[in-house]
């Protein structure tokens, strides 16, 4: 390759495909294996080049010997990146081949120990204390068994970034992958799991149990976190004194929800005893249309792979909040109480969890005879009695129909 610029993106590029199809290694480190680190400027690809001399230095019978002559040039090297991967690739070179890496590695540590910039200080630091303490150790910590790429940061949705960036000062930022992907469930917070929906029928069954549509699988891909934790979602973690809506009556809630119609008709009767009166009033204008009705499918299904498929592809159609009646806060002592609710008003649940006083739920619904889904995150905390909605539609005019249908089940939620 004749042009600097081509063989700089070139050997970025071949790097990148190193790191996700590393079965490639030996036709790419034999093409690479020409290339004169003299005529590679750019810090991003001698970086690159760096990088595959210190992974794969027992593929290139030159890699101990092109790492020392650049280490040679450490103070020519302005690009704090390029010192930080000669000090890697040093120790990588020398675990594999420390006979012919040994001095290499040495005055890498010297000079990196000398650096002007506190990164490259740091790390020649703390490689220096691990090949003091135990070789064996510190080819653990520098050098491990490493698995496949599968996603490219820049190729990450923006939820997955989301979620990361939620996760802020943990180890999320340093994995560039949310903590569900590398945690065990056990150690997980209060919404990051799914859970089994047992499939039982109905009948003369415990409390206890769960009625279920379906029986789920498992989803490793965790639908309870595939979503990002927004902000309007955050006053939900508060949990203060429960405030003035929590004690307002259920049924003048509800009704405010459902019943579109009664101010209509109050405003026609005042008009009819007017006339009668004989004051001239003009007739009273035509009620308001009703809302739509809608019927859901009592028997919807959904598996795991299609909900988050729909639910990554559709955007939100609507976003609402509204306080639980104290019944219901009372009756939402586990998720299981409150899937068993939903199902007896054809809403299923996908998954949830959660523990008091946070709990979450992914709810489905289908429109009666048709294919169109209705899909729900539901966040409730019992401190404060709020619940937080956001609905997706693939039939953006029934969004509001289902809204208050959804709204109106949940806020029958405990009553006898």
């Amino acid at each position: 390759m004749e042009k600097d610029y081509v063989t700089a993106e070139t050997l970025v590029l071949v790097k990148d495909l190193l790191r996700k199809y590393p079965q490639w290694s030996h036709d790419c480190i034999a093409v690479v294996g020409n290339i004169s680190s003299k005529n590679v400027q750019e810090p991003k690809a001698k970086a690159a080049l760096i990088w595959m001399l210190g992974e794969y230095s027992q593929d290139m019978l030159d890699a101990p010997y092109i790492l020392e002559s650049l280490i040679e040039n450490w103070d020519d090297e302005h690009a704090p990146e390029v010192r930080l991967h000669l000090l890697t690739a040093a120790m990588k070179c020398f675990f594999k081949r420390p006979p012919e890496t040994q001095k290499a590695l040495g005055a890498a540590l010297a000079a990196g120990l000398a650096d002007t910039h506190q990164d490259v200080h740091d790390r020649a630091l703390f490689y220096y204390r691990l090949v003091q303490y135990d070789v064996t150790v510190a080819e653990h910590v520098v050098n491990p068994p490493k698995q496949a790429v599968s996603v490219f940061a820049d190729t990450q949705s923006s939820e997955i970034k989301d979620r990361i960036f939620d996760e802020f000062n943990t180890l999320s930022v340093v994995y560039q992958k949310p903590s569900y992907m590398f945690t065990d469930k056990e150690h997980r917070g209060p919404f990051e799991f799914s859970e089994d929906l047992a499939s039982l029928s109905v009948g003369a069954q415990s409390a206890e149990n769960v009625i279920s549509a379906q029986r789920y699988q498992e989803n490793d891909n965790d639908l309870l976190l595939s979503t990002s934790e927004k902000e309007e979602n955050g006053s939900s973690a508060h949990y203060g004194s429960v405030p003035s809506a929590y004690s307002a009556p259920q049924a003048l809630t509800e009704a405010a929800l459902i019943d579109h119609g009664s101010s209509a008709f109050t405003s026609q009767s005042a008009f009819a005893i007017d006339d009668l009166l004989g004051l001239g009033v003009p007739d009273a204008p035509a009620p308001a249309p009703a809302p739509p009705t809608l019927n859901l499918n009592t028997k919807s299904a959904l598996d795991p792979g299609t909900f988050q498929r729909k639910w990554g592809q559709l955007g939100i159609t609507l976003s609402q909040e509204l306080s639980l009646s104290p019944q219901g806060v009372v009756g939402l002592t586990t998720p299981q109480s409150l899937i068993r609710h939903m199902q007896g008003h054809s809403i299923q649940c996908i998954a949830s969890g959660g523990q008091s006083p946070n709990y979450k739920f992914f709810f489905f619904a289908q429109k009666e005879g048709s294919s169109v889904f209705f899909l729900v995150e539901c966040i409730i905390n019992t401190s404060s009695a709020k619940v937080h909605l956001k609905i997706k539609a693939e039939d953006g005019s029934a969004a509001e129909p289902f809204s208050a249908l959804f709204q109106s089940a949940l806020l029958k939620f405990g009553l006898p």
